[in-house]
């Protein structure tokens, strides 16, 4: 049986619906984790605060998708 989850303060936490007997067995392969350059970081962050401020641009507002399509691709031309 394989399972998944996430270690936090030195115990396994297993995904939602992973039930284990007490007392079973277990060997524990850690994946590899992919590591991020500052730059990299910095791109995410970048990111994360513009798709917060489009999120609050479009709060409380009811908009058509092709109007969102339209704005993007916009936006798009004007960073050619």
């Amino acid at each position: 049986m394989r399972c998944k989850g996430i270690v936090k303060e030195n115990v396994v936490l297993l995904e939602e619906g992973v039930h284990l007997c007490d007392g079973a067995r277990v060997t524990v392969t850690m994946e590899q984790v992919e590591e991020i350059t500052s730059g990299e970081l910095a791109e995410r962050k970048a990111l994360v605060t513009k798709m917060k401020a489009f999120g609050e641009r479009l709060a409380g507002r009811q908009i058509n998708l092709g109007d969102l399509v339209v704005e993007g691709r916009g936006e798009l031309e004007d960073r050619a």
